[in-house]
């Protein structure tokens, strides 16, 4: 049985050091995994990640990766020294998935420590989106096509939407990780985020 505190993952977002640890002192007592966005890493410089781990914290590292596969490959594997739990990569051409998939798994048994968790970020576009750049499928189709191709390049999960999570896992298996942003309750302000559920309805 996983908990609550094994599922939930917190986004740091702020650009600034001294309110990121703020949050994270005054929420490490009920949150192991916090994430640190593009914002946030390039802001301080990396410095919210070196806290996170004096702290005992798991970081899950939201860059997501997107170039030519070599380049790719070659951000995850600077990535990997920096011990994070879990990190992003853009689902895009199978090689330069597999290559990071790669990469991930040889420079964590050089340098002797788990392997990250590599997720790969599906879309953020809505169906009208979808539509005004001339793909003809909703996103449903396009989130489940795109994972099953990240899980044949042997990357470990995908980010998605929670409303997809039960056909994901259906195509994918159950062992496939699923991460999903855009979790808000039923009353809170839906923010930039264009899909969201309740943690209920998440957790469902």
């Amino acid at each position: 049985m996983i908990n609550g505190k094994e599922k939930l993952i917190v986004a740091i977002d702020t650009d600034d050091f001294d309110k990121a640890k703020e949050l994270i002192e005054q929420l490490e007592d009920s949150v192991d995994i916090f994430k640190v966005g593009l914002e946030q890493y390039v802001a301080t410089k990396g410095r919210t990640v070196e806290y996170l781990r004096e702290k005992g914290k798991k970081v899950f590292l939201d860059l997501k990766f997107h170039d030519i596969p070599n380049t790719m490959k070659s951000a995850v594997k600077a990535a990997i020294k920096d011990n994070v739990w879990m990190m992003t990569i853009h689902v895009s051409d199978f090689e330069g998935m597999r290559q990071c998939a790669e990469i991930a798994k040889q420079e964590a048994e050089r340098l002797n420590i788990e392997k990250p968790i590599i997720v790969g970020v599906l879309t953020s576009l809505s169906n009208e989106d979808l539509q005004d750049i001339g793909c003809n499928m909703t996103t449903e189709e396009l989130a489940i096509k795109r994972a099953k191709l990240a899980k044949k390049s042997g990357i470990d999960g995908v980010v998605c939407s929670a409303k997809e999570v039960d056909k994901i896992v259906e195509a994918c298996g159950k062992d496939f990780v699923t991460v999903c942003p855009g979790i808000r309750p039923a009353n809170a302000s839906v923010g930039d985020q264009k899909r969201v559920v309740t943690p209920k309805d998440a957790i469902n």
